[in-house]
């Protein structure tokens, strides 16, 4: 046999190899999903606290999206002659609510990241035209941000300004 011969052989035993796990891995996963719904559930669960239960389970997601309103955040902002105040009322936008269910808990995360975002802020840049888009997109990456070493930033889809008031 020639080299080249030799590694077109190799290729293909590797090729079949990977083949024949993935055919034994995906039968054994059939035959156990058919054994669970005609006997015991404890064979269910072994499946599900498997390794493999990812390729049985689907994520769990509901049907549409799911809004999560936070406290409403006061905060003052400098203008050219006195202090002007700003609230915002916010909702976080999900399609895993149960995950997101002690958001609440992080409500002075929240805050203090608000704060800093509007410390460098001043009136005058609030009451332009276009800037609620902007300033939401900008609470929007500041709370995830935020949340990045937590786990509920994976299931935050959009940040949403719900009330905008500036005085």
């Amino acid at each position: 046999m020639t080299k080249k011969q030799m590694i077109a052989l190799l290729i293909t035993m590797i090729i079949t190899s990977a083949l024949v796990s993935a055919a034994t891995v995906m039968g054994g996963i059939w035959y156990l999903n058919k054994s669970t719904q005609t006997s015991s559930p404890d064979i269910g669960s072994v499946l599900e606290n498997s390794p493999f239960a990812f390729l049985t389970n689907e994520d769990p997601k509901s049907e549409g999206p799911s809004f999560h309103p936070l406290e409403k955040v006061v905060l003052t902002v400098k203008g050219k002659k006195q202090t002007h105040f700003v609230m915002l009322e916010l909702a976080v936008e999900t399609r895993r609510p149960e995950r997101i269910k002690d958001l609440d808990n992080y409500m002075p995360i929240v805050k203090n990241s608000l704060l800093k975002l509007f410390s460098n802020k001043t009136f005058d840049e609030l009451q332009k035209s276009g800037s609620i888009e902007l300033l939401q997109n900008e609470v929007k990456e500041t709370l995830l941000v935020a949340f990045a070493e937590t786990d509920i930033v994976q299931d935050i889809d959009d940040v949403l300004l719900t009330k905008y008031v500036v005085q």
